[in-house]
C-alpha cells in the first residue's frame, strides 16, 4: 500500500504572518508526535514568500483522517484559515513514480 500525501497551500498577508507562523509551527510541532505521520513540514515558496504549503504524508489515509479530527489540528487549521488572504488550497494525492 503507498503512502498519502498532502500539500496544503496557504496566501498568507505580510501583516498577519508572524501570527501564522507561530501556530503553523506548534501543528508541525505537534502532528510530529502522531501515529502514522511520516512527514509534515512548513515550506515556503522562494519566488512568493506569502505563500507557505504544509507537505505530509501519511501512512494511511485512516491516519490523515485520525490527524484532522485530532485536538491540535481542530484547534489550530480553522485559526490558520482566518489569518489566511484566502481559502487553502488543501491536495491530497498519491505518488505515480
Amino acid at each position: 500500500m503507498s503512502t498519502i500525501k498532502v500539500v496544503a497551500r496557504f496566501a498568507v498577508n505580510e501583516t498577519k504572518f508572524g501570527s501564522f507562523l507561530n501556530l503553523a509551527k506548534e501543528l508541525v510541532q505537534e502532528t510530529l508526535k502522531e501515529a502514522g505521520c511520516i512527514r509534515y513540514e512548513l515550506v515556503q515558496d522562494r519566488q512568493n514568500p506569502e505563500v507557505l504549503m504544509m507537505l505530509e504524508e501519511w501512512e494511511s489515509k485512516s491516519l490523515l483522517n485520525q490527524h484532522m479530527a485530532s485536538e491540535h489540528f481542530t484547534r489550530i487549521v480553522p485559526q490558520l484559515v482566518d489569518l489566511s488572504a484566502a481559502e487553502p488550497a488543501i491536495h491530497v494525492c498519491k505518488k505515480l513514480a
